[in-house]
């Protein structure tokens, strides 16, 4: 990974600076580790409210997360690197005086934790070096700081009985599931409204505790008043709730994710990655991930880190380093691809034009732009596939070039043309007023209400009878026209142009028109 910028790390000067950034709220400021997993010794880590650690499998990253676990829930295994007497990990932590169980240190303020893992697993806390050892943070609400959510989070069995010491439980596994949402299922929780709107919105139910044998198990309720146990939905569902439960009523606390994607369609991981970003106001957020919508996503947020964790290749045992990558676009596009984003030349294309449907983006590149206006063939068109996902897409967009540093370079040379009915101007409406430093008519519609109305004068009556239709069968009908429409278009050039030249008037004029802005 030598072409990825690295940024050398060095323990913060002003801890009480860094508190006052903080209004106060606890917060894991910086990380050093040594002789831990397969890490000999790193640098000091700094942190800001969202932290992505990203690498290949087995290179590290979820030995960062489990080292800061340290704090609270102790030792999950052998974990003491191999000729080490001792693992040794140094957190710089702001508002110590926020933790209820350590606040007898409320006059310190902020400072340095050591914690000394033995091989044995028995973990010993100091602070700012006194010789008075800290019991870990209680694996109990309220006073835990840590909410863990390691990728071995599955659980065979939850608990089925609800009681207080289940539903305080602050666990790695989702075995007090049932209790948890026997309390937010409550609609006189507090915490409940947020809940349930979060779960309808991203899995379109509500999770919730329901009746079985000897007790309570996670499920739905159908609305014949009958349900369905959590068990019997897909492996992403109890990911998704066991966070959406802990997201719902966490204020100030650090939440530690392993691998988020996991299991996960990814139409689903970006409404939770949304989710994880709204409650990054109130909460820190470590992240561990292989994955390059997670990096973009989070990478993205304006108070985020990004570091690449690797191992030495052929060097057993294997020995960690973590480098975080520089906020420029050659370093953070190389990450992309070493994660599997796959896009053609990004940094090259001139610009962007996100349309409606497969039926414009089609007919705009193969044949209006190289037969009108062939200075835009540096320009990437994209379908959204429907007036639904013309936002999100264009969202994604912005999130990309803001992930890889080329907002500046990029900024209006992406445009959003779409359908001229009463949903696109709505949609071109909230676009303006969500990016108001975009040139409005960056965002735009075409005359008509259906692209279908440039076509060829010959296929007119076709038009009308598949505009005519409704559902599947409009669906269907709008896809076998296009392909009548291209093999008419390929049959005879010449024909063709001089059609596309009558027909879509308009749309050639608009895509010279992006034309002329390019070349300026």
């Amino acid at each position: 990974m030598a072409t990825v910028g690295v940024i050398r790390c060095h323990r913060p000067t002003s801890l009480a600076n860094a508190m006052t950034r903080n209004n106060g709220e606890v917060k894991l400021d910086g990380l050093r580790i040594n002789g831990f997993r397969s890490f000999i010794e790193t640098e000091w880590i700094t942190f800001d409210r969202v932290n992505v650690f990203i690498g290949p499998n087995n290179s590290g990253k979820s030995s960062v997360l489990k080292a800061i676990y340290l704090i609270q829930g102790g030792n999950l295994g052998a974990d003491v690197r191999g000729g080490f007497g001792e693992a040794r990990i140094d957190l710089s932590l702001v508002g110590v005086d926020d933790v209820r169980p350590w606040e007898n240190l409320g006059h310190i303020g902020s400072g340095q934790l050591e914690v000394n893992l033995q091989p044995t697993g028995q973990a010993t806390l100091r602070f700012n070096g006194y010789n008075q050892a800290l019991q870990p943070l209680p694996m109990r609400e309220p006073d835990h700081f840590v909410v863990p959510y390691f990728s071995r989070r599955k659980t065979a069995i939850y608990q089925r009985e609800v009681n207080e010491d289940a539903v305080l439980s602050i666990s790695p596994d989702f075995g007090q599931l049932t209790a948890k949402l026997s309390r937010l299922g409550n609609p006189s929780y507090p915490f409940h409204r947020r809940y349930a709107e979060t779960c309808e919105a991203i899995l379109g139910f509500v999770v919730t505790s329901i009746p079985a044998a000897n007790g309570q198990i996670p499920g739905i309720y159908l609305p014949d008043g009958g349900s369905i146990p959590l068990d019997q939905m897909g492996e992403g569902v109890p990911n998704i709730v066991g966070l959406l439960a802990d997201l719902a009523q966490s204020r100030g606390k650090l939440f530690l994710i392993e691998e988020p994607e996991n299991d996960l369609h990814p139409e689903a991981l970006k409404a939770l990655l949304n989710l994880i970003l709204e409650s990054s106001s109130e909460n820190q957020i470590v992240v561990s991930t292989h994955s390059n919508i997670v990096a973009r996503y989070l990478g993205a947020a304006t108070d985020s880190k990004l570091y690449y964790v690797s191992s030495e290749p052929g060097t057993l045992p294997p020995v960690a380093r973590i480098e975080e990558v520089e906020s420029n676009p050659s370093a953070r596009l190389k990450v992309l691809r070493d994660l599997g984003y796959s896009f053609s030349d990004f940094d090259l294309w001139d610009g962007w034009l996100i349309l409606e449907e497969p039926s414009a983006e089609r007919i705009i590149r193969d044949y209006l732009i190289p037969w009108f206006a062939p200075k835009l063939s540096r320009i990437r068109t994209l379908s959204a596939d429907g007036n639904s996902q013309v936002a999100p897409t264009f969202q994604d967009f912005y999130r990309l070039v803001r992930f890889t540093h080329l907002e500046e370079a990029y900024r209006d040379a992406a445009w959003v043309l779409i359908d001229g009915d009463d949903p696109g101007r709505q949609i071109v409406s909230e676009l303006r007023r969500r990016f108001p430093d975009w040139t409005e008519s960056h965002f735009d519609t075409f005359s008509a209400a259906n692209f279908e109305a440039y076509y060829p004068a010959d296929f007119s009556g076709d038009v009308s009878a598949a505009l005519g239709l409704k559902g599947k069968e409009k669906r269907q009908a709008k896809r076998q026209l296009l392909e009548r429409v291209r093999a008419w278009l390929d049959e005879d050039e010449a024909r063709g142009r001089e059609a596309l030249a009558a027909s879509a008037a308009p749309v050639i004029e608009r895509l010279r028109q992006i034309e002329k802005e390019i070349l300026s």
